[in-house]
């Protein structure tokens, strides 16, 4: 709720630290979603590499499975980066073209 809650443009019209904040975590996203379209497998790969590397408990048991809990399909990673795109893209659309400088939304 904090994030939505900021305001994105001072009155004068220059960006906040909030719009950069908001344009890097789109510009993440809009990346991690083309890499997701052009190479799934390697974006999967990370992922779950990552995962396994966090596991705080230590048994012989494997908490990740490399199966990817039937979403880890490229199928299914590249429509969750075109979802990420959109998202990201709408929504820095949303900021740049709709919100009015010095209001809080």
């Amino acid at each position: 709720m904090l994030f939505l809650a900021m305001m994105w443009w001072y009155p004068d019209g220059t960006p906040t630290f909030g719009f950069w904040y908001a344009a890097l975590i789109a510009s993440l996203l809009i990346a991690g979603g083309i890499w997701g379209l052009f190479a799934p497998e390697s974006l999967r790969t990370l992922y779950f590499r990552l995962l396994r590397g966090i596991r705080t408990i230590r048994s012989d048991r494997a908490e990740v499975p490399s199966t990817g809990w039937g979403w880890g399909s490229p199928t299914s990673i590249r429509l969750s980066s075109v979802l990420a795109i959109a998202l990201a893209a709408g929504f820095m659309t949303w900021v740049l073209f709709f919100t009015v400088p010095g209001r809080v939304y």
